[in-house]
């Protein structure tokens, strides 16, 4: 089976990728402000014709709405009063301006409105004030003046210096980011919520865990005590299992699963006198019998325990035999349950290594030996390779007292 608790392996991993996305956002924003701030200190230039207004994005038109003769100033005669329009013809919005107007001959402001004005020699150069400072897309704004000439003018040419109003807002890349930060935000704290609860339950099943593992291990205790040269037998088999599955590739929840169903292979030996599990000599052909009715009472009484699966199949089915002679039901090949061929290899590879009443303890070269020698008959032949890996490895035998 495959691992399913992947977001609770890669928790940290996640927050690494959404704090490098969220310094992507930031970055970009930060790309987008400053481009847009330097679009905002860029100065435009239009010149022109007041009669060509509407060639570019910014234009003036003007006429000469008085005249009248003036004695006023020495050497000046004419009097003129002119209205001027100031146009934004583009899609964005003007932040502010300054127009230099050229005229024909000399002249003098006898007054103004909506900026303010200077002359450089036949150059009006006005800068507007705050009402007329900005202008929208579409709007137009008046400004003009009273000058006194030597003449009739005419305006030759304008020039206007302009700066537009950017904001970030109006670029598309900004609402792009702020949409891919919102929901990479939703999912973050989806994450962190589910994060959370699975933190509660994890906890929560690591103390049934660890209730669980006390209990069969205490299980376990009784079992082995019923025969003191087997003690440690039952853990040492769970064990050797665990690694089967490790190295077969079990996910750590299975794993668990298969070492707990490994304390609990011999439970049926409860039901078996002490005489017989303790005779210190060879079984006879009765008392062999009578014991190997313990996978039988092994499974009556874990049939029921279905919080655990294939429970009850490690105790019933681990001492059947890959060709088929072995015990109770005499299953053949992968009709015995894969947990059960497991906790076969393991169980005897622990009884050939470990002392028992009637003979000492047996060297591991020996029982990797016996190992191979009765894969395909005894043993599944797909597990013994890894047994024997683990052996050569030195994973094991173990040592548990």
């Amino acid at each position: 089976m495959k691992d399913k608790g992947w977001f609770s392996k890669n928790i940290y991993k996640n927050r690494r990728i959404y704090t490098m996305l969220f310094l992507f956002y930031a970055m970009v924003l930060l790309g987008v402000f400053i481009y847009y701030h330097n679009m905002r200190d860029r100065t435009y230039v239009v010149k022109g014709e007041p009669d060509s207004a509407e060639d570019s994005e910014l234009s003036i038109t003007g006429e000469r709405s008085k005249e009248w003769s003036e004695h006023s100033v020495a050497g000046m005669s004419k009097g003129m009063e002119y209205d001027f329009v100031i146009t934004n013809n583009g899609n964005g919005d003007v932040l502010e301006w300054q127009a230099e107007i050229d005229f024909g001959s000399d002249f003098v402001i006898d007054s103004s409105w909506n900026g303010d004005f200077e002359i450089s020699d036949h150059t009006l150069v006005v800068d507007p004030d705050k009402q007329t400072a900005e202008l929208a897309s579409g709007e137009q704004k008046t400004f003009g003046l009273v000058m006194i000439s030597v003449g009739e003018q005419e305006v030759t040419e304008y020039r206007l210096y302009y700066k537009e109003n950017f904001q970030m807002t109006d670029s598309p890349v900004f609402w792009l980011v702020i949409a891919a930060f919102i929901i990479t935000m939703t999912v973050f704290i989806t994450d962190e919520i589910n994060y959370r609860r699975y933190s509660k339950l994890r906890k929560w099943q690591e103390e049934i865990q660890a209730v669980l593992l006390e209990s069969f291990t205490t299980f376990a205790n009784i079992i082995d005590a019923k025969d003191p040269y087997t003690q440690g037998h039952s853990l040492r088999v769970a064990l050797y299992a665990k690694l089967l599955a490790e190295k077969m590739g079990y996910d750590d929840t299975e794993q668990e699963r298969v070492y707990w169903i490994g304390m609990l292979h011999d439970i049926g030996k409860i039901g078996i006198t002490d005489v017989i599990l303790q005779k210190p000599g060879q079984l006879d052909n009765i008392e062999y019998s009578t014991i190997q009715t313990h996978v039988d009472i092994g499974g009556i009484i874990l049939k029921d325990f279905k919080a655990l699966p294939d429970i009850a199949d490690g105790a019933q089915y681990h001492h059947e035999r890959w060709d088929g002679k072995g015990y109770s039901k005499h299953l053949s090949g992968k009709e015995i349950p894969e947990i059960a061929r497991i906790i076969c290899i393991a169980d005897s590879f622990d009884a050939m290594t470990s002392p028992r009443v009637y003979r000492k303890a047996l060297s591991v070269e020996f029982a990797k030996n016996e190992l191979v020698k009765c894969s395909g008959t005894q043993f599944d032949p797909d597990i013994v390779p890894v047994m024997i890996k683990l052996i050569d490895e030195g994973s094991v035998p173990v040592d548990i007292p």
